[in-house]
């Protein structure tokens, strides 16, 4: 029954995403709206993913490692708030069980944002197992370097490949974070059936064109 539990948690998060707390008006400003206009259709985006956003995204389970908190809490928009301007949330429904691809973006000053890309990068070479933190829970994945091109990357980006199980079932995730300009932007690309490095890649690049264009 938990791992049934769990696995529907998995889903419906994929759906709709649940329990995202505010980051007041950071969500609100005239930024803000440009960018969750920018990704509510996107309909550049690879193919077997809806185009239309849903909101937020949930992470599988509550890591117990603050530092692989803090990779999660980006993605699912709650990003670090000192300096914060903008931050806005995407989720795209893949064709797989249970797979999602999620967009978070936060705007900060140029030099912020570097900083904030500092931090992010020495979280995650701390951050090589990720374990739920209620006690009982058996969800556990294993980090490891995902390979992408050194555009993917610019700015000091990250990327990331978890696998393991959650809630009893296989479950991989891949994770990236990069800089454009003053947005740092945090992408996942997860499912049960395992998700596929080219499509990471191409979305990726597809969210830093996009944000490109934006004057921020």
């Amino acid at each position: 029954m938990a791992r049934l539990t769990v696995a529907c948690c998995l889903l419906a998060a994929a759906v709709a995403g649940c329990g995202s707390g505010s980051v007041g008006d950071a969500r609100t400003t005239p930024q803000a709206l440009e960018l969750k206009a920018l990704f509510a259709d996107l309909a550049e985006i690879p193919r077997g993913f809806a185009t239309r956003s849903r909101s937020g995204w949930e992470e599988p389970f509550k890591p117990v490692v603050r530092e692989c908190r803090r990779l999660f809490n980006l993605i699912s928009g709650h990003p670090v708030r000192k300096g914060l301007t903008a931050t806005a949330t995407a989720t795209y429904l893949g064709e797989g069980v249970g797979q999602t691809a999620a967009v978070s973006l936060a705007v900060y000053g140029s030099r912020q944002a570097a900083a904030q890309m500092d931090e992010l990068a020495k979280a995650s070479r701390k951050c090589t197992t990720v374990r739920d933190q209620t006690a009982g829970e058996v969800n556990r994945l294993t980090v490891a370097p995902l390979a992408v091109s050194e555009e993917v990357l610019a700015g000091g980006g990250i990327a990331r490949r978890l696998v393991g199980r959650v809630g009893g079932y296989p479950y991989e995730m891949h994770l990236i974070v990069a800089r454009e300009g003053s947005a740092v932007i945090g992408l996942v690309n997860a499912g049960m059936s395992g998700p596929d490095a080219r499509t990471t890649e191409e979305l990726a690049e597809l969210v830093s064109r996009k944000v490109a264009t934006l004057d921020l």
